[in-house]
């Protein structure tokens, strides 16, 4: 698990720390709202690496805890989704959707939620890894 606390976790962090300093900025100022989608790719890769080298380490090793780590880890992967949910405000969804009283967001309104929901996604998402990281290396 070594690898997965020098290189996956730090990576984690990163990507959640760009997460939080890019939604920032995106809802500040919309424009940057293209470097935030290139964040979220890069997140989704991240969280891949990192649900992949904690199933790895799960069994492989003899960890009492096994159901609260896998609780962690569902929890991280159940935030991703939230990651552009802006999409659900543009004129293509009001329109497949069959409500006439469905919003449609104007680009900027697009770029800000996606900004606050990469804030939101970028501490929660750091949370549940740091506690993964702490059931690992104390099952080690």
């Amino acid at each position: 698990m070594t690898f997965y606390t020098s290189f996956a976790y730090p990576a984690v962090l990163v990507a959640c720390a760009m997460l939080v300093i890019v939604g920032t900025l995106v809802v500040i100022t919309a424009r940057i709202h293209r470097v935030l989608q290139w964040v979220v790719s890069g997140t989704y890769v991240i969280a891949a690496l990192q649900g992949i080298m904690v199933i790895v380490g799960l069994v492989t090793s003899q960890m009492s805890s096994l159901p609260v780590a896998l609780g962690y880890l569902i929890a991280t992967l159940a935030l991703l989704p939230l990651l552009g949910i802006a999409r659900l405000g543009t004129p293509d969804a009001a329109a497949a959707s069959g409500d006439p009283n469905h919003p449609v967001l104007a680009p900027d309104q697009i770029a800000r939620v996606d900004g606050g929901a990469a804030i939101i996604v970028g501490i929660a998402m750091a949370v549940a890894s740091w506690r993964i990281t702490e059931l690992i290396v104390v099952a080690s």
